[in-house]
């Protein structure tokens, strides 16, 4: 079990384990992903992109979601000038740990702490139930190694979205039945905005064009914003990831199933073409706990994508560790 003495600088307990799940499962690029975890007294950023730092996809948990959150940079230790907690994990082992404490969802909330004394990310589920002569108490415990720099390795520059130029607002189902229909051409997918239209398209050598039109007066859309045409590509197995939202999340906004609002997704192209998308997804309707109401359970799931080089007309299938 977590050492209860020790002073950890990241200090949460997850009472949603299958939306955490859920939410991290939707910012996975590839089978191995790496992601850049950073908290501080606001919350929790989980990021992580693809090798070629094409397509940046993040979940910004704020600490109303969790049941209790405290962060401490203190506690990293004398001689840190750190604000803020950061550290990497493999996201795919993360998203293992918490699908198998999952199973026990609803019985139990999981403690999460870094760094615990040999400085890995500790996760915690202890639950209890009533027996007949005394309650019986379980405990699972794992321990997550944070990932190591590696060598000759460069962080380099994230794609990064500014200047806005257009903007629309559709629900998360259709944006990814949109996205599921341009399969077929295998080729990237061209967006084009212009006042009071609203194309996607793309085209391959074998079906020609595939082209869908968008009614910017229907009541799909909740916003449409057009402050110049554009007209971008970008490459479909980025598009294809970040419309990836699990099912649960597009039938109801919750990923228990049990709210009749519409999850919404929110898309923004810059005046260079990158491609931003927004999705505003809930853990959870029933509040429970917290101060910040429905919304303090919302989390936004952002993807940032690079136009496609022009010259680059070759999609392909996205490789297994990719």
């Amino acid at each position: 079990a977590a050492d209860d003495s020790w002073s950890y600088a990241l200090d949460a307990r997850c009472a949603h384990v299958k939306s955490f799940v859920a939410v991290l499962s939707a910012v996975k690029l590839s089978k191995r992903q790496r992601a850049h975890v950073r908290a501080d007294e606001r919350g929790v950023t989980f990021t992580a992109h693809d090798a070629s730092k094409t397509c940046v996809a993040s979940a910004n948990f704020r600490a109303d979601v969790f049941g209790s959150y405290a962060c401490d940079e203190r506690a990293l230790g004398v001689g840190s000038t750190s604000r803020v907690c950061a550290f990497d994990v493999n996201l795919t082992a993360l998203i293992d740990v918490l699908g198998a404490f999952a199973a026990k969802d609803g019985d139990a909330d999981v403690r999460v702490r870094w760094p615990n004394r040999e400085g890995s990310l500790s996760l915690e589920l202890l639950s209890v139930k009533p027996g007949i002569e005394r309650e019986l108490r379980q405990c699972i415990y794992s321990e997550i190694t944070p990932e190591a720099a590696i060598e000759g390795e460069e962080r380099g520059e994230e794609p990064t979205f500014r200047d806005e130029a257009n903007a629309f607002m559709l629900p998360t189902a259709t944006l990814k039945e949109i996205v599921d229909d341009l399969e077929w051409p295998a080729s990237d997918v061209q967006i084009d905005v212009n006042a009071g239209a609203l194309r996607f398209s793309a085209r391959g050598p074998e079906i020609g064009d595939l082209k869908i039109d968008v009614d910017t007066d229907g009541e799909r859309l909740t916003e449409f914003t057009c402050r110049e045409a554009s007209s971008s590509r970008y490459k479909y197995r980025f598009l294809k990831s970040a419309t990836a939202v699990g099912g649960s999340f597009l039938s109801s906004g919750g990923a228990n199933g049990a709210d009749e609002n519409v999850t919404m997704t929110r898309v923004a192209i810059s005046n260079s073409g990158f491609l931003k998308i927004v999705h505003l997804l809930h853990l959870s309707r029933s509040v429970s706990f917290g101060t910040g109401g429905l919304n303090a359970f919302m989390v936004p799931v952002t993807f940032i994508l690079c136009p496609a080089e022009e010259d680059d007309d070759h999609d392909g299938v996205m490789d297994d560790d990719e």
